[in-house]
């Protein structure tokens, strides 16, 4: 989101968001009905804030987009248990169309109040029901849709029920453009997209054919703003951090996973295939240190809380196994500390990023970008990222652990050409594709598809 804000202040805009406090909720039913004006680096642009009532809310975004739509994507169910589908669903579907089609109504209020046909970029799969509603209000938009989060396969969608798998299919198909961050979760959309009756793709054009329409269907990776985070770790107070790490660190090779604590960040796995290696390899025990900072996440659902206790438990469990007054193999910090992040990244050895599934995932970036000792990227073959950035890294399966541990191996081992050689690849990455690349190729289909439909005009 940063990336198209930051396009945003440049070009000029509308954001339309959800009130999310309650100060927020007053300025959404105040006079200005919400909207603002909002500074950016290189100008300024327009928030309008939406009074989503808290009930509704709490369906739309706990129970639905994060209760099932995101554990459907990350491929998180145990599914001798769980899903359970039931009435209170059905409730909560009914919240998640209800805000979807808020959402849309404000967009088809804007375009009207503009006076013409006007270009919309919808975020998510928080809000994958207002291409088609938005199509529905204004035939004449033009509409791209992205999907920030991994995209499930049909066989594993099949298990969300049919009016919600099918209504946020044929919801995104509303979109004349939809954009993904890598080539498997566009194929996932098109396979899935294409099982729906009278939805036809043509997988050599990577496009959908439906109602008459042409979807397009693109692979747009998001990346970081290169100068901007090399700047905050510059500072005086990221160098201190920096300073105290080295001076916990020790003589240690040091191990760094920077996550949310998020079921699909694959955190559990993360420890028992460290103390694998530990193991397997005992010549490193009392060299390498495991630094994980975990920032909260979602701790208002029961899963998350259970799922944070568990990757406490299995970090104790390494310490116990191995560890003694000396040396602690595994520190865990769980809190938000982004100049505590920007510090470790500079002096890691191997930054583990081994999700389950995620859609790109950021930390693969920022840690190569900012990092001076020719540390080692060990990458899930499931994360976006690894699309783009996998032949520099040591790709892994992230449920198996010998494979993560000997990869941690080989990373420490790594001969320290090849070390430098990976680490300036992937920084080298990072820097040739700015945020301005991801949000300007979206809008270059989104002229291209105005093009095709012989529209003139914008806001």
């Amino acid at each position: 989101m940063t990336a198209l804000l930051g396009a945003m202040s440049q070009v000029g805009g509308l954001w339309v968001a959800a009130a999310l406090s309650e100060g927020d909720r007053e300025l959404a039913r105040g006079p200005a009905g919400g909207r603002m004006e909002m500074p950016g680096a290189e100008g300024t642009y327009q928030v309008r804030l939406l009074d989503v009532p808290e009930d509704r809310y709490d369906g739309y975004y706990n129970r639905i987009s994060n209760g099932i739509l995101w554990f459907a994507h990350h491929y998180l169910w145990d599914t001798v248990r769980q899903p359970v589908f039931d009435e209170a669903v059905d409730a909560a579907w009914s919240d998640y169309v209800a805000v979807n089609r808020q959402f849309a109504e404000a967009l088809a209020e804007e375009a009207e109040r503009l006076g013409g046909p006007c270009a919309f970029l919808v975020q998510d799969y928080h809000l994958a029901l207002v291409p088609r509603m938005l199509r529905e209000l204004r035939p004449d938009a033009t509409i791209a849709h992205f999907s920030h989060t991994a995209i499930a396969g049909l066989t594993y969608l099949r298990i969300v029920p049919v009016k919600i798998r099918e209504g946020v299919l044929r919801g995104m198909l509303g979109a004349d453009v939809l954009g993904f961050h890598s080539q498997m979760w566009a194929e996932n959309f098109l396979m899935s997209a294409r099982s729906l009756p009278g939805v036809r793709a043509d997988l050599l054009r990577s496009r959908l054919v439906t109602e008459g329409r042409e979807v397009a269907v693109r692979i747009h990776p998001i990346s970081i703003d290169p100068h901007g985070l090399r700047a905050e770790a510059a500072t005086p107070e990221v160098a201190r951090r920096r300073r105290e790490l080295n001076r916990w660190r020790g003589d240690n090779r040091l191990i760094l996973r920077v996550d949310r604590l998020e079921l699909s960040k694959n955190i559990v796995r993360g420890f028992r295939a460290y103390a694998l290696f530990l193991r397997t390899h005992p010549e490193w025990r009392r060299r390498v240190r495991f630094l994980a900072l975990l920032s909260p996440s979602r701790m208002d659902l029961p899963e998350y809380r259970e799922y944070g206790a568990e990757c406490l438990e299995a970090a104790e469990e390494v310490n116990r196994e191995f560890g003694d007054e000396a040396w602690q193999p595994v520190e865990v910090r769980v809190k938000d500390d982004h100049p505590g992040a920007l510090a470790a990244y500079g002096i890691y050895d191997v930054l583990l990023v081994n999700p389950i599934f995620d859609g790109m995932n950021l930390v693969a970036m920022e840690g190569p970008l900012l990092n001076r000792r020719g540390g080692v990227l060990v990458l899930s073959r499931n994360a976006g990222a690894y699309w783009r950035m996998g032949r520099h890294a040591l790709a892994i399966n992230p449920f198996d652990l010998r494979e993560t541990a000997e990869a941690i191996a080989h990373a420490l081992e790594m001969p320290r050409e090849e070390r430098l050689r990976r680490a300036r690849n992937l920084a080298r990455l990072v820097l040739t594709n700015p945020p301005e690349r991801w949000v300007r190729g979206q809008l270059e289909d989104l002229e291209r598809a105005r093009r095709r439909r012989g529209r003139i005009r914008s806001p």
